[in-house]
This record gives structure tokens, sequence and C-alpha cells, in this order.
């Protein structure tokens, strides 16, 4: 039987359509997905690169910091670290100082710029004399020798460089050296001043000889705004406990670090005109100590400012010296009085001492910033540790009351240095007046190398010694070490005074910049 030809479905076509259709919109989102997937893929890439060009500038910041902190300077070249390079340039004579590093990885860039901060150039020296005062004066190193059993005598011995804004006259067999080894920093044991040198005797320079050189410019301790910028206020703590004297109570994390005016030692205090706080633990003994050793620890802590309005002292009438622990600073408004030994407890302890002194309302020194080094009472400093600074003056034996002097039982050696702003007055010579009895008390002397050839005078009255006074001079030695430790940031103590020297102290106002603004 025949069948009727099968006549076409309209639905086909329909069907047909919408299929078209649909694949073509599958095509479509395809193609679109593929495009967001390569575009997000790219951004993505983009972003990575981006992420790693700051990570970069970052590795170049730690880089420049290791740089300084190695006493290296200098811009650093195209460096490849990973999937990119930094590169750093230095601008350590800009003022302030600061540094930009550049992170590249593959097209991005990203810089980043950072200040940095430098210590007072005096912290270069084992001795500096600023001489801020223009006063006529003359660094006197002398002596022969070794000390005898009574530890007087012995030639004076500067281990490291000398900076004075002044005269330098050396006699005997006292030295100027290199300091001691590593020296990583090249101190050689120049002597760099702004007047004279004279070298007389068997006395040696080891480094250069540097007369007529140009003044050093004066760090500006104000800036440092100790008031401020501290990690304790030693007087605002004992002034909001009520404490007017003695020691904080039971319980306080400065108990056995600082006490303030007292009583044992109302001596001391009456001689200033303020307050007096001095740094010793709650419980103090000899702990049978010889009088050249300090035993009694004093625990300063690490990273520590300490401020004083008022006095510091170093003073016990009980031990021969402290023991110091920590790496700190200690800042006094007024002066600062170091009649007792102050030794490192291990390698990685350092103290820096500031005498900042007091300042008028045009920012000029009114008051204090001496640094009292000795015991006039005793005569028996033996050896100090530390970094110290003094806004005015450095005065040996000299009772800061009267200003009188009195004579010393040994000579003494530091492991650090000497700066002051203006004088280093470190009278060792001493004279018996002619005439006077065997048991009256000696004088001391200063040389005079501008007069005649060079004359002998009282350091007080400033009259000329006669010729038998001077062939009774007893000398105490002197002997200054430097510690380069001051440059390592693993032992450099926080807050010293800044300047335009070349140990770095610090990193601060990291910002990240435009490459126009590079």
């Amino acid at each position: 039987m025949r069948t009727k030809p099968r006549q076409d479905d309209p639905r086909r076509g329909a069907i047909l359509g919408v299929v078209l259709v649909v694949v073509g919109l599958v095509s479509f989102i395809g193609v679109g997905l593929m495009e967001l997937a390569a575009k997000g893929a790219e951004e993505a890439s983009k972003a990575a690169s981006n992420t790693r060009a700051f990570w970069l500038a970052e590795a170049g910041v730690q880089r420049i910091v290791k740089r300084l902190y190695d006493g290296t300077s200098g811009n650093v070249g195209n460096r490849t670290l990973g999937y990119g390079n930094y590169r750093v340039w230095l601008y350590d004579t800009a003022d302030p100082p600061y540094a930009i590093t550049r992170g590249r990885a593959g097209p991005a860039e990203r810089y980043v710029r950072v200040n940095l901060v430098y210590l007072a150039s005096p912290y270069e020296e084992t001795v500096f004399g600023g001489n801020n005062s223009g006063v006529p004066w003359v660094l006197n190193l002398s002596g022969t020798g070794n000390p005898d059993s009574n530890d007087r005598g012995g030639r004076d011995i500067i281990n490291g460089n000398v900076f004075v804004n002044g005269d330098l006259y050396m006699t005997g067999d006292s030295e100027v050296n290199a300091a001691p080894p590593p020296n990583t920093y090249n101190l050689d044991g120049d002597a760099e001043v702004t007047g004279g040198i004279t070298v007389d005797g068997s006395a040696t320079i080891d480094g250069s000889q540097m007369p007529g050189a140009s003044p050093r410019s004066t760090p500006d301790l104000l800036a440092m705004d100790y008031p401020n910028n501290n990690t304790f206020d030693i007087s605002q703590v004992f002034d909001d406990l009520g404490i007017t004297s003695g020691y904080l109570p039971v319980g306080h994390p400065l108990r056995d670090v600082v006490v303030k005016n007292p009583g044992s030692r109302s001596a001391e205090c009456a001689s200033t005109p303020g307050d007096d706080f001095f740094f010793e633990p709650r419980s103090v003994s000899n702990l049978g100590a010889n009088d050249k050793q300090a035993r009694t620890p004093l625990e300063l802590g690490d990273g520590s400012v300490y401020y004083v309005d008022g006095d510091v002292w170093f003073n016990s009438h009980i031990t021969y010296g402290f023991e110091v622990d920590g790496q700190a600073t200690i800042v006094a408004s007024s002066d600062i009085h170091v009649s007792d030994n102050l030794k490192y407890k291990d390698s990685s302890s350092l103290l820096g001492l500031v005498a900042l002194g007091e300042y008028d309302v045009g920012g000029n020194l009114d008051g204090g910033g001496d640094i009292y080094f000795g015991d006039p009472e005793y005569g028996t400093l033996y050896t100090v540790d530390a970094f110290m600074f003094a806004g005015n003056n450095f005065l040996y034996n000299t009772r800061s009351n009267t200003g009188g002097q009195e004579e010393p039982e040994t000579g003494f050696e530091v492991f650090g240095n000497f700066a002051a702003i203006n004088q280093v007055i470190i009278n060792r010579d001493w004279y018996r007046e002619d005439g006077a009895s065997w048991f009256a008390k000696r004088r001391a002397a200063k040389f005079d190398p501008n007069t005649g050839g060079g004359v002998w005078r009282d350091a007080l009255t400033d009259e000329a010694l006669s010729p038998m006074e001077i062939s009774g001079l007893r000398h105490y030695q002197m002997q200054v070490t430097y510690d380069e430790r001051i440059w390592n940031p693993d032992t450099q103590p926080p807050g010293l005074p800044r300047g335009s020297g070349s140990i770095f102290g610090d990193m601060i106002g990291w910002e990240e910049i435009n490459a126009s603004d590079a």
C-alpha cells in the first residue's frame, strides 16, 4: 500500500533556531569568559608585580640601613632579588638626610623614602672639646712610664681620635694611638685641632696631625626634646607619688634604679640648687670588692632613656662602684656627677650620659651642662665605662658647690669617650706651693704652651709656677679608650644626641612616594 509522503514539522525549524541562538550565546559567553579570565590573569600578574616591587623597595631600605650601621655610605646600584631588583639613592648631606629606594618587578615600580638620623659627630672621637666659649684652651697630655704602686704617675694614653677646638700639648711619654682592635671604623689616632700641636719629649701621635682645622658644628641638644622623648621621666615619677626624698615604693619597677634626695647624701644634695637623683639599687654593698672594682648590680634595662629634671649622681658612700647592666641613656637637665666606678656587666651593655644643662628663652646655655668627673671627697675614681656628653664642660675632681679642685689619689681609665660642647678640663698635675708644709694640700696645675715656650700655671689662679713648684709636680695618669660598639645597632643605647656625624642612629619618617617625587 502506498503511503502519503511525510510533511515537514514546522517546529523543527523553530527548535533549530533556538539551538543556534543558544550555541551563539554560549560561544559569546565563552569568549567573554576567556577574555575576562585573561584580563583577570593580567590584573593578577600586575598586582603580583606591584606587590613584588613594593617588597623589593622595602628590601632596599633594609639594605641601606644595614650598610649605614656597618659604616658604609654611598648609593646602592641595581641588586637582583627574586623576581626583580632594587636600587637605593642616599642623600646623607641633605638636611635632614634621607634615602630613596626603588623596587622593580617586571613593568611595576614602587618608591619609598626614609629619613635618616645620625649621632652627633663628637661620638666619633675619643676626646672631643668643642670649646663653644671661644676662650683659649689647651688639652694637656703628659706623664712618663707606668703608675707606681700608689697609682701615681704614668703616661697619659688616648686610644682613638682627638678633636680640640684649641691647642694640643703633649710631653713625656704621652700617646695618642689608634683605637683598639678590631678598629672597624679606622680611628687611627688622629689629632685634629683648630690651633697648634706641640709634641715634646717621647710623646707620640700614631695617626695624622691636623693643626689649623675648622671648628665643628655644635649639636642641638634642645632639639632632642628629652622632657617628652624619654622612657622614664624620673622627676615626674617621684612627683606623681608625692615623694620628695627617698626610694619608690615596694614593687615599683624603678625602686632598684634610682633614689631622690637621700638623707644619707645631704651634703651632696645641698651643693646643688635643685633635686638630686642617685642612680643605685635599694640594697647596696661592696660585695667584697676593692676600690678598683664595681660589683654592685645596677640594672638599667635595654632601650631606656631616663630623663631627670635636676642633677644625676653616681656617688654611694657604701660601694666602690656599679656593674651596669643594659643599654640605656641617662639625661640630666642640670649636671652629672660621676664619683663611683662604672663597669659593664657584659659585652652587650652600653651606657650614655648626657648633661643637658639649662637654657634661656633664646636657647642659650644658662647653667648646668657640666659633668663632674672624679671624687673630690675620697679621690678614688678608678674606672668608668660610658659615653659621656657634656653640654658645657668636663671638670675633674672639682666640687660643684665651690668650684675648688681636690687632689685625687689615683689615675683613671675610661672605656667610651669624653665629649664636651665646651672644654674637657681634666687637670691631672698637682703641686705644693713654695714654703708650704709637707702636709699642705696640693693645688692643680696646667701647662700653657703659648707663653715663652711654655709655662706651668696654677689651674685656678693662672699664676706661673716657680722652678721649685714645677720640680715637685705630681701627675696622675689618664687612659681613654674608644668603644666602637656605639656604631653597632645591637649595643647602641637609645636617645643619644643627634647631629651631622657618620654614626648611623636610626631610620624615621617612612613613606611611599610617586616616581615623580623620587
